[in-house]
């Protein structure tokens, strides 16, 4: 009898390629700035800025527009790949993985090590790298070995005062292990969905030196030059990875094992979706793609206000947001539902729709069935300065970007790109609609 073959996923090609000879930087427009001079400080031309950002006029450059500046490469990274793209989502690989188990099974202080946070409950140090991996929806053996490589928590029972201070090395910002962590998940995303969906190819060291991620490196790699990057020089950079990997080996072994497959495979299609929101309401496009958790993340969000919420305000909108599909909801947690539309209760596998930023939220546990409420619009949980509604997808751990391969649709309307926030959406009939703070109905309004 023969022996069964394994059929591999095959991998979508990857995002945007850029030319081996430019190390390409994200960057928004500030207050008081154009792009003369951004471009004299970064000592590249205007043109170059408006060909590689898509800007047709240069003199029409708002604030808070995002833009490419490309850096000729002078400087290149370490062309070792450090680990499987999968490793670096909280995802598929880390289904058998028990965060809670694992810390306590080490002798170092993150085992013993406690906090009370701001609503006065008290969180232990496996609780807080299982929160980061969650929101943030980042492999938590990578960091655990970030930790361990910068300050030793994980196997050593007396770090030094520094060490505790900044359990990741970043020496930026307050020490504490929820913000460092957070820091680090944040700086982890923003290598790996740079790379894989937006081209950016550069990695700013904290000397200043501006280098090109090695051409045929892999997002996950990415991600950890990047976050290693910020609080190293150029020329420590191969004795930084070298420590990663030791650090990793040492708790975990071999990153291959783990290896889960490609994280957005060919032929990967979105199920269904309707609008979020009931028949005969009008709501409106206010966020383009963007982050679907802090910064970094991939552009997998979309932003939609009510036509009843408030301007400016943060007062809970009469209106619900509903399920754009059947699902479980397998978390509730400070303004933000993740509702798992497999109904495993498992939210690093298949595809989980995220809803945030709503008071008056379904309960955990709760199955759903297209068109029941999920929550009403305020400004709960995540940065939020006025009601409306966040609404995001993830598909086996990635975030999904909206306007990417498999793009967001929601009831026919598919979400377009450009940089964080803007973009729009393409009706079923073609129509077109642009993200956009205002309440114009043939600029930004959606119904059905």
């Amino acid at each position: 009898m023969s022996t069964p073959t394994a059929v591999v996923p095959q991998a979508r090609p990857p995002g945007p390629t850029v030319s081996p000879d430019l190390a390409c930087e994200y960057a928004k427009i500030g207050r008081n700035q154009f792009l003369s001079n951004i471009a004299a400080r970064q000592g590249v031309s205007v043109a170059d800025i408006a060909e590689h950002s898509g800007i047709e006029n240069p003199d029409l450059v708002g604030v808070g527009q995002g833009i490419i500046i490309p850096h000729p490469a002078k400087h290149y990274t370490p062309d070792d790949i450090l680990l499987p793209d999968s490793e670096l989502i909280y995802g598929l690989g880390y289904v058998d993985f028990d965060i809670h188990e694992f810390v306590g099974s080490q002798p170092g202080y993150l085992a013993s090590f406690s906090m009370v946070n701001e609503f006065g409950e008290t969180w232990t140090g496996a609780d807080i790298i299982e929160r980061v991996a969650l929101r943030f929806s980042v492999g938590p053996r990578v960091l655990l070995a970030l930790m361990e490589a910068r300050s030793g928590w994980v196997t050593n029972p007396e770090p030094s005062a520094y060490e505790i201070e900044r359990p990741v090395g970043h020496r930026g910002g307050p020490g504490n292990l929820l913000i460092q962590l957070e820091w680090a998940a944040n700086e982890l995303n923003k290598g790996f969905y740079g790379w894989q969906d937006r081209g950016e190819t550069a990695i700013r060291f904290r000397d200043g030196v501006i280098a090109r991620g090695a051409p045929g490196l892999n997002p996950g790699t990415v991600a950890i030059q990047r976050v290693l990057a910020r609080d190293s020089n150029y020329a420590d950079i191969e004795a930084e990875l070298t420590a990663f990997s030791a650090a990793y080996e040492r708790l975990f072994g071999d990153p291959d094992q783990y290896d889960a497959g490609p994280v957005l495979p060919a032929g990967l299609e979105q199920p269904d979706l309707q609008l979020p929101w009931a028949k005969g309401e009008m709501w409106y496009l206010s966020g383009g793609p963007h982050g679907g958790w802090g910064s970094g993340s991939g552009w997998a969000a979309l932003d939609f206000v009510p036509e009843d919420a408030v301007p400016g305000g943060c007062i809970p909108s009469d209106s619900w947001a509903t399920a754009a599909a059947s699902g479980l909801v397998a978390r509730n947690d400070r303004g933000e539902v993740l509702i798992d539309l497999d109904e495993d209760g498992d939210v690093r596998t298949g595809w989980v729709l995220q809803y945030l930023h709503t008071t008056d939220r379904v309960a955990a546990g709760e199955t759903l069935a297209a068109g029941d409420p999920v929550g009403r619009p305020a400004c709960d949980g995540g940065a939020a300065i006025s009601t409306h509604l966040h609404i995001a997808r993830r598909y086996n751990g990635l975030w999904v970007a909206a306007a990417g391969p498999v793009p967001f649709d929601l009831g026919g309307w598919q979400a377009t790109g450009g940089f964080a926030y803007e973009g729009g959406m393409i009706g079923p009939d073609g129509e077109e609609r642009t993200a956009c703070e205002c309440r114009d109905e043939a600029v930004n309004g959606l119904s059905w």
